[in-house]
């Protein structure tokens, strides 16, 4: 029975379940594929540039020697028709040989990208390019075909390395590729690269809408090992980190002169681009660089376990404090504002997935933000979490911003889902005697006991504001608590809860010392997570009444499950009275369960606030898209 009630407390407080799949139907998710997986016969207007070189009979004889043929004529005289014709029709042989002959394959697919390359980039073809072309469109696809067989090739003889070579054997010669992370454009270095998949091998559940941009280039996933025990800002990365690159490969044109000799090894770069730093390769015209922010995000999060923690982190809080921290998803970039996300109970960072990948979406966002993930025990009594919340923001800004010099940093927003809007709260505010005051009618500086137990009972009852932190976003947070704590499934899940043990011990030891300054029956523990959540609890209204900093900003999110008057609504936990604070910038209220963390318009909101948070008012199809959302 009592296990029974456990799922039941859980399908009340959201949670978003993000998961990677092997792709299926022959990567035929991406839209290069879905582009090239009928064009095994040349096209129309290809077929019409045969004809006019007088070509057309040849080549259902004599494939390589058309090549040959027509690439002679475009380096005597360089033509759009003509370049365009030998990247289909060398994708095309490609397509023919990859069965039976790889290696002449991959000779095909290289060139294929190589005369695709030209076609958009080449100085001497810009007076025959047009954009409105729709062999413009099929050439990058063209060239993302080509490049991604080029780099499935490269991985099944090896790693593919940064600041390497890949060396391949085509038509008995060596085909050498310079593989190239160029770090003046990312945080990201070659030696963070430990491995490299391809984004088209995955499919992504769990998220609503997927950041891709479409362009030039190959979306990859770069896999990072990390080690959370050393010191730096070592310890702030997940132990695995997945994030986005694009392979953008640079080859040495066919047209050119210099490149006649087919003896000679063709040397080429593979760059491989960050796509959060750069939007757009090569130049006249510029193109955007193709991405995808989305899928090494789920992989990420997907390969990790943290979807059993919220379980061990809420019933067993004591075991799995070592765990708590702050979690970055990129390195540290100096002078973006940290938005730190705060999961709220029995939850962990994956609840925020949804809303951070369409923040990301935002190019303005991306510039000017780096988010940070906060993982905590969801069981720990309040105290003891908003303690841990602070030391950790405490130990960022001594890691990253240590002499003041990054005023970005000085900037920090919070986003606070649920308990962790709570413990948000507890970071710009001065606590004062009040939360003290209420286990004694004492004040602290009187109480007797050993100098450790009352030096750690100052971390927990005993604090002052963060003043790097600006603004705080509140999604669902129950300011007063709610009925639930107090309900069956309240009081059943937090009997589950253990206490850490160095916790009662230290209570016990303060009772002994002082003994008429506690009611031992209540001061034997402090209360669980979900015990402080009852209903106008009395560290929720210590909270209310603590002094804020006046430097900080207070938005609320707040859902409603149905129409009506808001001081009746409710998001199915957490009623409107509970939620609504006096002191708040600004207030917005969507239709959502407890889940409002992942609702289009808490999500707008969100953007809204960050955007205002750098000087930037939102225009008006924002504010009239998010109120399309709430009326839906």
């Amino acid at each position: 029975m009592i296990l029974a009630q456990v799922p039941l407390v859980l399908a009340l407080i959201a949670y978003s379940d993000v998961a990677v799949t092997p792709a299926r139907s022959d990567h035929a998710n991406t839209s290069f594929h879905r582009s090239l997986a009928a064009l095994d016969r040349p096209s129309e207007r290809t077929v019409e540039t045969l004809r006019r070189h007088d070509l057309e009979s040849r080549y259902r004889r004599d494939v390589p020697g058309v090549l040959m043929q027509l690439e002679k004529t475009a380096r005597a005289n360089p033509d759009c028709e003509i370049v365009y014709a030998l990247a289909e029709l060398s994708w095309i042989e490609g397509k023919r040989l990859d069965y039976r002959r790889k290696g002449d394959a991959l000779d095909r697919y290289v060139d294929a990208v190589a005369y695709a390359y030209d076609f958009l980039f080449a100085p001497e073809l810009a007076a025959g390019r047009q954009p409105s072309d729709p062999r413009f469109r099929l050439a990058c696809d063209l060239y993302n075909g080509g490049l991604d067989r080029l780099i499935r090739a490269a991985q099944s003889n090896g790693r593919i390395e940064p600041d390497g070579l890949i060396k391949l054997k085509v038509h008995g010669r060596e085909q050498v590729f310079r593989v190239f992370l160029d770090a003046t454009k990312s945080p990201w270095r070659a030696a963070d690269v430990d491995q490299i998949i391809l984004c088209s091998d995955w499919e992504v559940s769990g998220l609503p809408t997927k950041t891709y941009q479409y362009g030039l280039g190959v979306p990859l996933i770069a896999v990072r090992k990390s080690d959370r025990s050393a010191p730096g800002p070592e310890r702030f990365y997940p132990s695995e980190m997945a994030f986005p690159l694009t392979a953008f490969l640079v080859p040495n044109s066919k047209l050119q002169k210099g490149n006649v000799n087919v003896d000679e090894p063709r040397e080429c770069t593979l760059e491989l681009v960050d796509p959060v730093r750069v939007h757009s390769v090569g130049n006249a015209p510029a193109l955007a660089l193709e991405s995808d922010l989305s899928t090494p995000l789920a992989y990420m999060w997907a390969h990790t376990d943290l979807s059993k923690y919220r379980w061990s982190g809420l019933l067993r809080p004591g075991a799995n404090m070592e765990r708590a921290g702050l979690m970055l998803i990129r390195p540290y970039e100096p002078h973006k504002i940290p938005v730190v996300m705060v999961h709220g109970l029995a939850s962990s960072p994956l609840a925020w997935i949804p809303m951070l990948n369409d923040l990301l979406r935002d190019p303005r966002i991306q510039e000017k933000y780096q988010f940070m993930l906060y993982l905590y025990p969801t069981g720990v009594p309040f105290p003891i979490a908003a303690a841990g919340l602070r030391e950790t923001l405490g130990e960022a800004r001594d890691t990253f911003n240590r002499n003041g010099g990054d005023v970005e940093f000085d900037q920090m927003v919070l986003l606070g889902h649920s308990m962790g809007g709570l413990l948000s709260h507890a970071m710009v505010v001065d606590s004062g005697d009040k939360f003290w005051m209420l286990n004694s009618d004492r004040r602290l500086d009187d109480i007797i006991g050993p100098p450790d137990v009352l030096t750690e009972l100052r971390r927990y009852m005993d604090f002052k504001h963060l003043d790097f932190v600006k603004r705080v976003v509140f999604l669902a947070t129950p300011h007063r608590g709610s009925d639930l704590s107090r309900g069956v499934v309240g009081r059943v899940s937090a009997g589950l809860i253990s206490d850490p043990d160095h916790i009662a011990k230290l209570l016990s030891r303060l009772v002994k010392d002082n003994p008429d300054a506690f009611d031992r029956r209540r001061f034997k523990r402090l209360p669980t997570s979900i015990e402080t959540l009852e209903t106008n609890g009395k560290i929720l209204l210590a909270l209310l009444a603590m002094s804020p900093s006046p430097q900080v900003a207070f938005h609320s999110i707040i859902g409603s499950t149905r129409p009506g008057p808001r001081e009746t609504s409710t998001d199915g936990v957490v009623p409107y009275t509970s939620s609504h604070i006096e002191n708040a910038e600004s207030e917005l209220v969507v239709r959502s369960d407890h889940g409002v963390q992942k609702d289009p318009a808490a999500i707008l909101e969100v953007r809204r606030i960050l955007l205002r948070h750098i000087g930037i008012e939102p225009q008006s199809d924002v504010a009239t898209e998010t109120k399309k959302i709430i009326r839906q």
